[in-house]
């Protein structure tokens, strides 16, 4: 059974962390919009958040920003920046790996599972619930 250490963190293995599912809480779009104009075009960029729990105990926290981006040929969600989480990860002889690298490899994690469409129609929709399971 996974513990809460005395300094707050959920401390895992990243193998572990690939064992946990995680389930949709919350997502939105951020107050306002950016408008930008160019050329007579007006650019507006769409950002918003999402959080994500584990529906076992102790429970696994992470959240992160995203932004609406449109490339050639394709367009959604990205991750923006490090997330915000309860996780620590640490190494499989259980060393704790330095904050930013944790992050760093949470946000990996992040980028390889499909959170995109709950998270974005989610923000546009209340009610919205959704798990992923590795």
């Amino acid at each position: 059974m996974k513990t809460v250490s005395p300094d707050g963190y959920l401390r895992l293995k990243a193998r572990e962390l690939n064992q946990v599912p995680l389930r949709h809480l919350i997502s939105n779009v951020d107050d306002g919009s950016r408008v930008e104009e160019a050329g007579g075009c007006a650019e507006t960029t769409l950002s918003g958040y999402t959080e994500w729990i584990s529906p076992v105990e102790p429970s696994l926290s992470i959240g992160w920003d995203w932004e609406w981006r449109t490339l050639p040929g394709k367009s959604g969600a990205v991750r923006l920046g490090l997330p915000r989480t309860n996780v620590l990860l640490v190494s499989e002889t259980s060393e704790p790996f330095p904050w930013e690298d944790s992050l760093q490899l949470l946000a990996n994690y992040i980028d390889a599972i499909e959170w995109q469409g709950v998270a974005v129609n989610s923000a546009f929709r209340s009610g919205t619930n959704s798990t992923y399971n590795n």
